[in-house]
């Protein structure tokens, strides 16, 4: 008996799966199709190294089907995705992903080589933008930086006299202790401020 497969991932733990979810199961509907199991992985598509695809590997056989609901959920790596999609075509095993207009011209042979070529065309697109992507973040934070915009936790309003008295307490003139004194705060909550003052 032949089985279709469900593969979903995402990035990120808070990442929603819905849309991948209904989107797979029109699919299904529309070709009557009925998953044997869905698997899905939270993690980063720069490798094939995720528990849920490496047991799909496992469990996958000849003459089963593969449904992804777009190239980069099965891998955003130009170089490796496309090995991957060969290892299921060399063990007979069809790969359906949705965004990507495979051709099947009814030769094996053929549609095997135009869909290599058009699954190396979309990774390297799917590459360049998550480069594109890194890129502009890392813009993104050297201009936040120039203009003086503190980026990460927002530091908590500090004592009126806590960067004088830290002067002292790095220059060893005041304790730790006599440290929070001056401040009339605990010591714990001294180290907490020091500790933001400082990052």
């Amino acid at each position: 008996m032949n089985n279709t497969y469900a593969y979903i991932r995402v990035s990120t733990k808070e990442q929603n799966t819905d849309r991948q979810h209904e989107a797979l199961k029109e699919y299904a509907t529309s070709n009557n199709l009925i998953y044997k199991a869905t698997f899905e992985d939270r993690s980063s598509g720069k490798d094939f190294n995720r528990p849920q695809y490496l047991l799909l590997k496992e469990i996958v056989k000849t003459d089963d089907t593969i449904i992804i609901k777009e190239l980069d959920r099965l891998g955003r790596n130009f170089m490796d995705t496309p090995k991957e999609l060969q290892y299921f075509f060399e063990r007979g095993i069809k790969v359906i992903i949705l965004d990507t207009p495979l051709v099947s011209t009814g030769d094996i042979k053929l549609d095997y080589t135009i869909n290599n070529m058009l699954i190396n065309f979309l990774s390297y697109i799917a590459d360049k933008e998550r480069e594109k992507i890194q890129c502009r973040v890392i813009e993104g934070l050297k201009n936040a930086k120039d203009k003086g915009i503190k980026l990460g936790r927002p530091t908590r309003n500090l004592p009126k006299e806590f960067t004088r008295y830290y002067v002292k307490w790095k220059n060893k003139e005041v304790t730790g202790v006599e440290f929070a004194k001056l401040l009339k705060i605990s010591k714990a909550t001294l180290y907490r401020y020091i500790k933001e003052y400082i990052v």
